[in-house]
């Protein structure tokens, strides 16, 4: 999680930062088919950290697509078992997917 900028043909553009006071990174960006493997690595890169709380911040977020939450829910669901993802001011529309295609799934928190 270097930090470094993703851009498409269309524009789409993602940056990728680590938190400096947690285990977590904050995406900056869009999280879309145009970002979407870097967005991967930045989950796979995540998951690997040995620590109860995993905090993704996006509250920089402009947009994310049903593909960039799976990603997210994936991560989640491969998480050992007592670690968990925190998800920081996500976009609004984060959450309502979350909740109609993962209903239920503990190892995600949504924080406000």
């Amino acid at each position: 999680m270097g930090g470094s900028p993703v851009a498409s043909a269309r524009g789409a553009v993602l940056h990728i930062n680590p938190l400096p006071d947690s285990s977590g990174l904050r995406a900056i960006g869009e999280i879309s088919m145009d970002t979407r493997t870097v967005w991967q690595q930045a989950l796979r890169q995540l998951a690997e950290r040995r620590t109860d709380v995993l905090h993704v911040d996006l509250s920089q977020v402009k947009f994310v697509d049903v593909a960039g939450v799976t990603d997210l829910a994936v991560t989640a669901q491969r998480l050992p078992e007592g670690q968990r993802m925190v998800l920081h001011r996500p976009p609004s529309q984060l959450p309502r997917i979350l909740e109609l295609f993962w209903p239920g799934l503990d190892a995600i928190e949504v924080a406000a």
